[in-house]
């Protein structure tokens, strides 16, 4: 299940992986407009190179405490849609050691022990779909 190169990053002090297929780009989080009445989830909307971008907190849509001031985004996208990621930092490219199908949250396919860090592998396509139903 953990075949291929992910991009590690840490959230609070969670560490998760995302398939770099599913990764456009990280870059410092920048600038983001807040959008009246959204969720806590929402963070705003960002212009990347000229189209809007829609930021979401991954702390928040976990569940979980996150730094104050995320740093970085991941732009991510899935089947033509893309969405911001606001995370904590990068702290890897890389594959992953063996991961087990078995995790406790709707938003990861299992998780994996690398480098004694518990890094859980995020699933792109319920991670959509929660953004989704949250910014709507």
């Amino acid at each position: 299940m953990s075949d291929g190169v992910h991009v590690r990053m840490r959230v609070g002090a969670e560490h998760y992986a995302l398939p770099v297929e599913h990764v456009l780009e990280i870059a410092e989080l920048g600038a983001v407009t807040p959008v009246p009445g959204s969720s806590a989830v929402v963070l705003g909307v960002s212009n990347l190179r000229g189209q809007v971008l829609p930021v979401f907190r991954l702390a928040s849509l976990f569940g979980i405490a996150g730094d104050e001031d995320p740093a970085r985004v991941v732009v991510a996208e899935l089947a033509g849609r893309r969405a911001g990621l606001a995370i904590d930092e990068v702290t890897d490219v890389g594959t992953l050691a063996a991961a087990s199908d078995e995790s406790e949250s709707a938003f990861l396919r299992g998780s994996a022990l690398d480098d004694g860090q518990l890094v859980g592998l995020i699933d792109v396509e319920r991670v959509f779909a929660a953004l989704e139903e949250r910014a709507a």
